[in-house]
């Protein structure tokens, strides 16, 4: 039976900090460190009034900014956007873009995967990236109404005028918010024909405190744990002692998902009404 002991935790907080023209970069998940296939994670502190480009090559990247300040900026595509708390790029190859820490210094996730071969993107086209922040991400609830949830990239949600949020399956992460209480199944993610090998899947924990079970163990968190979840091994995260807030990232975004626990609500999500009289639309995962 797996235990606690089959994924990795990380406190990022402590992690080792290597001094870079920006600031400071720690590697808090990679093949090495976590034996996270498919996936590299750093944390980055942007002095004020440093800058940080990165230039996505031949890969994917996502770039979120766990702390910022409307003062700063993110240029992408020739435009610049407030770098705050929320906002943030996917990056597709040939892709580049730009943080400048201004006000404060900026907090950033950096998750960087590469290109999936094309059984994975099933006939997505791969690009184009995007600038997001929180305001224009759409809100997802469950249908406990524990959980809520924004995708920073997901190439299953849909926006307002039907078109895909993400062109690509190289990459499924976004922010989540568990209501005092709230709890997701206990469920596993396991491979696919496309994907055999399986997502790596991260947790990375911000605001509040959780408990990560697995099998008859469990582990608390709190903010600045990442862990590591390998494929096919089963777990529940369950806020602690009030709302949880977290980042949750699978690359590449082929797994097949299935609960094991007894819960009829298993994982039904609906889209948040746009308006007080819009009905409400369940998300099609598939």
């Amino acid at each position: 039976m797996a235990t606690i002991n089959n994924v990795t935790i990380i406190n990022t907080n402590t992690a080792a900090a290597e001094q870079v023209e920006s600031g400071l970069q720690r590697t808090i998940c990679s093949p090495d460190l976590c034996d996270s296939t498919n996936l590299t994670v750093y944390r980055r502190t942007i002095l004020e009034g440093r800058q940080f480009d990165v230039d996505a090559g031949e890969d994917y990247h996502l770039i979120y900014v766990m702390q910022g300040s409307a003062s700063g900026h993110v240029y992408f595509n020739a435009d610049d956007h407030a770098a705050e708390e929320g906002a943030g790029v996917l990056l597709t190859p040939g892709d580049s873009a730009r943080f400048d820490a201004a006000g404060s210094d900026l907090e950033l996730l950096q998750m960087i995967t590469p290109k999936p071969p094309a059984a994975v993107e099933d006939g997505l086209p791969g690009g184009p990236g995007y600038f997001f922040n929180r305001r224009t991400l759409r809100a997802l609830s469950d249908a406990s109404g524990g959980r809520v949830r924004r995708f920073c990239a997901e190439s299953s949600v849909r926006l307002l005028d039907g078109n895909r949020l993400t062109p690509t399956n190289a990459i499924q992460a976004g922010e989540m918010h568990y209501n005092e209480g709230g709890a997701s199944p206990y469920h596993a993610h396991n491979g696919t024909d496309a994907n055999p090998d399986g997502a790596a899947h991260v947790y990375m924990t911000f605001k509040g405190r959780g408990k990560v079970d697995v099998g008859e163990t469990s582990q608390e968190i709190e903010p600045g744990t990442l862990v590591y979840f390998p494929p096919g091994v089963p777990h529940r995260l369950n806020a602690h002692g009030g709302p949880l807030d977290y980042f949750e990232i699978q690359a590449w975004r082929s797994f097949k998902t299935t609960i094991l626990s007894d819960e009829p609500l298993g994982l039904k999500w609906y889209y948040e009404r746009h308006a007080p009289d819009a009905p409400l639309v369940e998300w099609n995962q598939s």
